[in-house]
């Protein structure tokens, strides 16, 4: 009998930090202000990495295609992985029947492609995304940020 209350107590000790786990791993978040009209090429490459495909139009305007997982911010992750952790000690591992699959598959990052066209001074002039699997756009692509906002 206790070998198996000792059992049970081990395999829900590490049942419990699946969640918590998968929380805190995610992606890191990409800074899609860096796409904002005007943005250097470097910036954008530094960011975001290098291009799945990379071409040049006749007028010799570079146009480059990106492909990555849009990831969480660090103080989501971390405030996901405390929540998940005090669920699990409060409920005994039994929380992590419902946040492990929620982490699986909501919390995880979202495929995100992006075309990008740059003037003749390889700058970002045209942004188009193709493809955006975010449930909540908490951060708008190409549009500028409050601190690059015109003013008037």
């Amino acid at each position: 009998m206790r070998r198996n209350i000792l059992l049970v107590s081990i395999a829900m000790v590490i049942l419990s930090a699946c969640s918590v786990g998968k929380a805190v791993n995610q992606p890191k978040a990409k800074d899609l202000s860096v796409l904002d009209v005007g943005t250097p090429r470097d910036r954008v490459l530094v960011e975001l990495g290098q291009p799945v495909v990379s071409e040049k139009d006749a007028n010799g305007n570079q146009t480059d295609f990106f492909k990555f997982i849009q990831g969480q911010h660090g103080a989501a992750k971390a405030g996901k992985g405390i929540l998940y952790g005090a669920l699990a000690v409060t409920t005994l591992g039994l929380s992590e029947i419902v946040t492990n699959p929620v982490e699986g598959t909501a919390g995880a990052g979202k495929e995100m492609q992006i075309k990008v066209t740059y003037d003749a001074l390889n700058k970002v002039e045209i942004v188009d995304v193709l493809k955006d699997d975010r449930w909540i756009q908490v951060q708008k692509v190409g549009e500028p940020t409050a601190a690059n906002a015109p003013t008037k």
